[in-house]
């Protein structure tokens, strides 16, 4: 029986990823170089993350956002 030897995209020690992958860190290992291992899920051109891990780092904590402004409107005289 054959072990299956395939890096799963949760599997990239960071000196193996390519251009267009995901460099979102998903688990620390010592045995790799650089000490993480990374998404490596394909990006678009103009980011650094797959779209999963893009909208997690872009996400806005609703207990952080703040409120607009409110403005006292004036009536004219």
């Amino acid at each position: 029986m054959r072990e299956n030897t395939r890096l799963t995209s949760r599997d990239v020690p960071l000196i193996q990823l390519g251009v267009y992958q995901c460099r979102f860190p998903i688990s620390e290992d010592p045995s790799v170089p650089g000490g993480y291992r990374f998404c490596a899920g394909p990006t678009s051109t103009d980011r650094v993350y797959c779209d999963h891990h893009h909208s997690i780092v872009t996400a806005v904590d609703p207990r952080r956002a703040r409120p607009s402004p409110q403005f006292a409107q004036r009536r004219a005289a």
